[in-house]
């Protein structure tokens, strides 16, 4: 994985059950291991939502998309790291509104996020999801969105902790 750290404010390092965890911004040698958690996990987000999930994951998108969010000044990956290994990632995007009469002009929009089933129930969906809203208060935006999959209690309750509340309801069906 990544070899040096990145150091400031976005980047946090924490104990987690006698474990050095480093919460950084993703460099472009996680890629690789990022779309590899993100292969992984499309299987329970197809199920999740089988209408708009594929059921295989397209690893050449997956890695274009992340190479460009390093690259981006409006984007980040953020990721959690055990000894170099990866545990999870979560993608933030900066969007400002093009209209000055806009109601909210910066927002950030959280989506993508992984966490490794064996580092399930650490709190580093929690932690890396409050490193994105401290990056996006830190460009100017004064709000938050994300989408999740109405059956995923376990998310629902984490962005519900966080301050999250429902704002729309998407319905669809077969045509």
């Amino acid at each position: 994985m990544s070899g040096g750290h990145v150091r400031g404010p976005l980047c946090r390092v924490v104990r987690i059950r006698g474990d050095c965890i480093v919460l950084r911004a993703a460099t472009r040698r996680d890629v690789t291991h990022v779309v590899g958690i993100e292969s992984a996990a499309s299987l329970t987000e197809h199920r999740f939502i089988p209408d708009i999930a594929p059921r295989r994951h397209d690893h050449r998108i997956s890695r274009r998309t992340w190479h460009r969010a390093i690259g981006s000044p409006r984007r980040r990956l953020f990721v959690a790291l055990r000894n170099r290994q990866l545990l999870g990632a979560l993608g933030v995007d900066l969007i400002i509104a093009g209209q000055r009469l806009a109601h909210v002009r910066r927002r950030i929009y959280l989506h993508s996020l992984y966490i490794v089933p064996s580092a399930r129930g650490l709190g580093l969906a929690r932690r890396l999801t409050r490193l994105a809203l401290d990056w996006g208060r830190g460009r100017g935006a004064t709000q938050a969105r994300l989408e999740m999959a109405s059956p995923n209690d376990g998310a629902r309750a984490l962005y519900e902790s966080l301050g999250f509340r429902p704002r729309e309801t998407m319905l669809a069906r077969a045509l």
